[in-house]
């Protein structure tokens, strides 16, 4: 059974492949009304149901989000035990789907405790991954370091702020408005999650929360002209490495927890896979060149952030 249910105006496309030579063929054939009319058809009215996570068939959907997240630096840690952490018994969070609970997700939500999970192999290299990672920004890497600690047994470990390590990601043209929903039930979770008296349970009572995601910085092509050939015709080719152009969301919820934030980071992921980021000039003048975010979080804020993407972010009436 599903949370909930809203609907959305949304360019996704979820018709079947089977049609495209049928669609081909007419092309050809279609008046100026009709390539008006087939442009209106471009936008469908699709109904996005919010379920439980479900580790008996959301699992590969999970691990290919975790890829997607960290781009060409997902080999350097196990996205399959992550994914099982996000999916194990007991956890909290929402997948958003439009063919009933069966289907593959288009998008996810989750929190992980980092502190009752730092002695597991898997998130424990996620974690050295970003405490390395953010050694360029000093504030946030010692904010980090203090928080993540792991000094089981000590007089202070009782008292050592409680971390969530939130996992959200979608299908690139999942429409925003969808976002707020899932965090307002994420925190509606936790809070229940707390009220459990039950050996499964986790305790959601966090202090603050790590949210890592993704920007983009567009670069530009210059014009050079090429030496190699005769015709004295001009080329737009990368000189002199990337330029930033522009600073840019895959999530446009982000800036909303960045304002709310108590540190922040946007870093090169380790692994650059140059060719991807030149095929995504194919049509316009720029590439795209994706960073790592990551954002750290007080539990107060967050749940201001939320209230602020639901007005931002309105769901359709």
């Amino acid at each position: 059974m599903s949370k909930r249910q809203i609907e959305s105006d949304s360019d996704i496309n979820v018709s079947s492949t089977d049609d495209e030579s049928d669609t081909e063929s007419m092309q050809g054939k279609k008046t100026g009304d009709e390539e008006e009319d087939a442009e209106m058809e471009d936008t469908v009215n699709v109904d996005f149901d919010f379920f439980d996570l479900n580790p008996e068939v959301d699992f590969h959907a999970t691990k290919n989000f975790i890829r997607q997240l960290f781009g060409d630096d997902h080999g350097e840690f196990d996205i399959s035990g992550i994914a099982n952490l996000i999916l194990e018994k007991g956890s909290v969070g929402t997948s958003i789907k439009t063919e009933g609970e069966t289907s593959d997700p288009f998008a996810l939500l989750s929190v992980i405790n980092l502190g009752d999970n730092l002695s597991n192999p898997s998130l424990k290299k996620l974690v050295e991954y970003v405490l390395n990672k953010t050694k360029s920004n000093m504030e946030l890497n010692l904010t980090l370091k203090k928080l993540l600690k792991n000094d089981a047994g000590s007089d202070e470990d009782e008292k050592r702020a409680r971390v969530g390590l939130i996992v959200s990601e979608r299908l690139i043209n999942m429409p925003v408005e969808v976002v707020p929903p899932m965090y307002k039930m994420l925190l509606e979770e936790m809070q229940n999650a707390n009220k459990k008296d039950d050996a499964f349970a986790k305790s959601y009572d966090f202090d603050y929360f790590l949210i890592i995601s993704k920007v983009y910085q567009l670069v530009d092509a210059v014009e050079k002209i090429d030496d190699e050939e005769t015709s004295g015709k001009k080329r737009k080719t990368m000189v002199g490495g990337p330029k930033q152009v522009e600073m840019d969301y895959f999530h446009l919820e982000d800036p909303i927890l960045e304002d709310n934030a108590v540190s922040k980071g946007i870093f090169d992921y380790n692994n650059k896979n140059k060719q991807e980021t030149d095929s995504r000039r194919v049509f316009t003048e720029y590439g795209i060149d994706p960073k790592l975010s990551i954002i750290l979080i007080k539990k107060e804020k967050l749940e201001k952030s939320v209230k602020e993407m639901e007005k931002q972010f309105p769901a359709p009436a």
